[in-house]
């Protein structure tokens, strides 16, 4: 198991939302199903909502925490994540969902097991709040 600063893994999790951001657009350009569409149009925006207030970590967080290391297993919120994922024009409302059901717990499982493992409270705070998720 390896060390890991928590600024770099915040910086992971905003990647991966970026990444979500781009796999959303991607479905929107080749959907045929207008539904589809808005879904996936509200889901980028979503991402984005969530990447932006991840980027937004107050300096006194970044003084108390950023710099902080912890034991991290780097198989949390990766490209990994994507496998398996069958998304193509003609996929369904349904198809989308599951696909950003199983990404979002990519995250989910990022975020609990940093709030297990993490050595101070405030850091605990952090990974537990509800607003990223």
């Amino acid at each position: 198991m390896a060390f890991a600063q928590i600024k770099d893994i915040l910086k992971r999790a905003i990647e991966f939302h970026q990444m979500l951001i781009g796999f959303y657009s991607k479905i929107e350009n080749i959907s045929k199903k207008e539904s589809v569409k808005l879904l996936v149009d509200y889901m980028a925006r979503h991402e984005k909502v969530l990447k932006d207030h991840l980027g937004q970590i107050t300096e006194e967080q970044e003084k108390q925490l950023l710099e902080t290391r912890v034991k991290y297993e780097p198989d949390f919120a990766t490209c990994r994540c994507f496998e398996g994922l069958k998304i193509n024009k003609n996929s369904s409302v349904d198809d989308v969902i599951d696909a950003g059901l199983k990404l979002n717990q990519c995250l989910i499982d990022l975020y609990h097991h940093m709030s297990e493992i993490a050595p101070a409270q405030n850091t605990k705070i952090l990974f537990s709040n509800q607003k990223w998720q």
